[in-house]
């Protein structure tokens, strides 16, 4: 959106292309601290409760990373797709996770609910983030991009609603083990609570 890009549905990434309002892509955007950037950034941020979507929504957009990172992780146990997913709801439970919250009073902050919101939100949100940014758009590309998200995520949201598949069971299994074990991750600590959830869930 700040580049004003032509989008279509999809449930996909697509962050390779040339930016004209923002930097290059950075592979590594998701393990970099503000603090270590120099200039402006723009960055969403979350909370608790939204992070069985942000669970949902990541798991479901990159099959193939959670394939390569599972076999990697357990590579001999059963239920090691469900264990990974769950070690990732665990990282965005930690109080100490960069993307919770502005670390610079100066950055803009996107807020990740605000993509869930009705469009006269979107418009006053996401028109004030274009108009900090000096970014000229109208009030009709924005309800255009409101218009693409909403029915490209439809899927998401309605398996989210629904809560029973495997992504659901992770968030359950990660609330769970974090309770209980923060980020020590154990594959028997994994394992017992699996069982105390009801076994193998693959």
């Amino acid at each position: 959106m700040l580049n004003l890009k032509e989008t279509t549905e999809s449930l996909s990434y697509s962050a390779h292309f040339k930016p004209i309002n923002t930097e290059e892509y950075n592979g590594n955007h998701h393990i970099m601290s503000e603090k270590d950037i120099n200039g402006h950034v723009t960055k969403i941020t979350y909370t608790d409760d939204d992070i069985d979507l942000i669970n949902r929504n990541k798991w479901t957009k990159v099959q193939g990373h959670l394939d390569e990172q599972s076999i990697k992780t357990f590579p001999n146990n059963s239920n090691r797709n469900l264990y990974t997913m769950a070690i990732y709801k665990c990282d965005l439970l930690d109080k100490t996770n960069h993307f919770k919250s502005i670390e610079k009073n100066s950055n803009l902050e996107v807020k990740f609910k605000w993509f869930l919101q009705s469009m006269e939100q979107w418009l006053i949100n996401f028109g004030n983030i274009f108009k900090a940014l000096s970014i000229q758009i109208n009030e009709n590309k924005i309800k255009e991009y409101y218009n693409i998200f909403t029915r490209s995520q439809q899927e998401i949201l309605e398996q989210h609603s629904q809560s029973n598949d495997l992504i659901a069971k992770s968030n359950q299994l990660g609330k769970m083990y974090f309770d209980r074990h923060g980020n020590e991750y154990n594959e028997l600590y994994f394992d017992k609570l699996c069982k105390e959830l009801g076994g193998r869930h693959e």
